[in-house]
């Protein structure tokens, strides 16, 4: 095997993460790196171990420098966590990065997005997440009225059954037409 990385996960491990995810063995490996990079004791501590389930505090999570200047950090985390805590195990890291990697479909990707920007968990974008969405891109630098004029308009373009929300097919139907939105929710470490 070479690589302590490869000496801490075990064969049977590395053959459960090729499947469940888009990555090769190198990939996986090369992931793990950054992965022990934000708390090496724990994660070899743990991994020596097999407990392949320790998990990152949100805190050292949000270290990754390419979740770091995100204003969505807290939500990719939640989203991502199995236990909506925000916290991450190898695995929920190594799904995050593998559904926001190039490999990814563009459904899958489709769908994890709208659960990032449905903020209050309720299964349709309304006003109240587009309100936080349009805070969020502009650090809240905006007036309400200037919020609210773009967040009407953005429900008029792609609230398609006028319920005055966005639901995961209208969400996923605006995507499917955006050319950029597979290179721009991606994340490579």
């Amino acid at each position: 095997m070479g690589s302590s990385e490869s000496k801490l996960i075990s064969e049977e491990q590395l053959e459960v993460y090729q499947e469940e995810t888009f990555f090769t063995r190198k990939e996986i490996l090369d992931i793990y790196k950054v992965f022990e990079g934000l708390n090496q004791t724990k994660v070899q501590e743990s991994f020596s171990k097999g407990n392949y389930h320790v998990k990152l505090d949100y805190n050292e999570v949000i270290e990754l420098d390419e979740l770091k200047y995100s204003p969505f950090k807290d939500r990719i985390c939640k989203v991502f966590s199995d236990d909506q805590s925000g916290n991450l195990s190898f695995s929920d890291f190594l799904d995050m990065l593998s559904v926001m990697s190039l490999q990814a479909p563009k459904d899958l990707k489709s769908a994890y997005a709208f659960k990032i920007l449905d903020f209050d968990d309720d299964g349709y974008i309304d006003r109240n997440d587009l309100d936080e969405l349009v805070n969020r891109i502009t650090d809240y630098s905006m007036n309400t009225e200037d919020v609210d004029c773009i967040v009407d308009e953005v429900l008029k373009e792609c609230d398609l059954n006028e319920t005055g929300t966005i639901q995961p097919v209208e969400f996923e139907d605006i995507l499917q037409k955006s050319t950029d939105f597979t290179v721009n929710f991606n994340v490579s470490v």
